[in-house]
């Protein structure tokens, strides 16, 4: 039987997350090793600041060992069962019924924007956060293999922020506005955060076109928690303005 979308999505999230929890372990083991058998000789047992450092390194090791126990077991559920790694925003369907929709929409070819948030050299295999865009629903996959799912009719809209505010360091992000939050992807090339936004509108029209989108997504951030009406209002009026409404 032909794997789903979300199925490939977490068997190779899977992979990825075995080969990295792995490397945790050999590291770790390999630095309390290294840190043993460097002070082994000046090492006394009977000593109560040793007695400290030693079981020091125990519960690191310890934590270190269910850390990577806990994140195998949850990446092999996600992979085993791919819609329990769907996080959904919105009440409606179940995770089931979404995970068919979107499975169902992939399989037809109605993926309109596939992208990963950063950027790969030529012939590099791409891995980290990635966004679709389906006829249904928005969805950001994360590195670690969960999926938030956002149902496209409940985006107000979604913009490339990047620049500089203040003081503070360089932004470059995607944010998607829509009923419930606020939703900030994270990225890495400002070219390549702006070329998805300007992808994402050729199919979920810019209200906000007529602005700078990083003046404005700031503005319209701290109205949007502030007050969600005049956000709403204001939202109204820019789609009737370009004929969207």
């Amino acid at each position: 039987m032909a794997q789903g979308f979300l199925e490939q999505q977490a068997k190779r999230i899977n992979r990825k997350n075995k080969r990295l929890f792995l490397f945790l372990l050999v590291l770790n083991a390999g630095l309390i090793g290294g840190i043993y058998f460097a002070v082994r000789e000046a090492m006394d047992l009977s000593d109560y600041r040793t007695q400290k450092v030693v079981a020091g390194l125990v519960i690191l090791g310890v934590l270190v060992m269910v850390s990577v126990i806990v994140g195998l077991a949850a990446s092999a559920r996600s992979a085993a069962d791919s819609s329990k790694s769907l996080i959904l925003l919105f009440p409606g369907n179940t995770k089931e019924e979404t995970a068919q929709i979107i499975d169902r929409e992939a399989a037809e070819g109605k993926v309109l924007v596939d992208e990963y948030v950063g950027e790969f050299s030529d012939g590099q295999t791409p891995y980290g956060d990635r966004i679709l865009l389906l006829p249904s629903y928005f969805l950001f996959c994360s590195a670690m293999g969960k999926v938030t799912v956002i149902p496209r009719d409940k985006i107000y809209w979604i913009c490339a922020q990047v620049g500089r505010k203040g003081r503070s360091s360089f932004i470059v992000r995607l944010i998607v506005f829509n009923e419930k939050k606020t939703f900030y992807i994270e990225g890495v090339d400002v070219a390549h955060v702006e070329t998805i936004a300007d992808k994402l509108y050729r199919h979920m029209p810019n209200v906000f076109s007529g602005y700078d989108p990083f003046t404005l997504s700031y503005e319209l951030d701290a109205l949007f928690d502030r007050n969600r009406a005049e956000f709403i209002r204001f939202y109204e009026e820019e789609k009737k303005k370009r004929g969207m409404a």
